[in-house]
């Protein structure tokens, strides 16, 4: 029988031993190991210092609002930027908190709103004069215009026939 090429690896592990042919190598001790021993824990890699020590199973701290009877807390800091106080969400804003150093928002571009209103005034008075200086004829027209619009939106009697028949 002819021999098989040399497939896989064995796991370097004195009580394994096992043929792997997908073998994992430890970055750590350049070890071959199979699936179940490739962690380091899994191996007891000795190049590897893993030092595990106890996590303390602790509270989360928490910020407790400093408003006014409020006995909301928060996990992370929430602080107001302008009095340096930690509040809740629901008292986050300046104007929640009654925060001291709050200045209520003054309104903006004064001068624009000005600007504009003149604007429109001195439209408004060009429109009236137009209407003034408007001649015999084109009032006639107007009025004509005017009544043309109403015939187009009139609807009349849906008891009458719009269509004669027979005349």
């Amino acid at each position: 029988m002819a021999e098989l090429p040399e497939l896989g690896q064995q796991c370097s592990v004195d009580s394994c031993k096992q043929l792997d042919f997908l073998p994992f190598k430890c970055d750590a001790c350049s070890g071959i190991f199979c699936k179940e021993h490739r962690s380091r824990d899994g191996h007891s890699c000795s190049e590897c210092n893993i030092q595990r020590e106890k996590v303390e199973v602790t509270s989360p701290k928490s910020y407790p609002c400093t408003y006014l009877d409020c006995t909301n807390r928060e996990l992370m800091p929430v602080i107001c930027e302008h009095c340096n106080k930690h509040l809740c969400l629901q008292h986050r804003h300046q104007q929640d908190h009654e925060c001291e150093k709050y200045e209520a928002p003054q309104e903006r571009m004064t001068q624009t709103k000005e600007l504009i209103q003149k604007i429109a005034d001195s439209k408004k008075d060009a429109g009236e004069k137009k209407k003034k200086k408007m001649g015999a004829k084109s009032a006639q027209m107007a009025a004509k215009v005017a009544l043309m619009k109403i015939k187009m939106k009139a609807e009349g009697d849906k008891s009458i026939p719009q269509v004669c028949s027979g005349i």
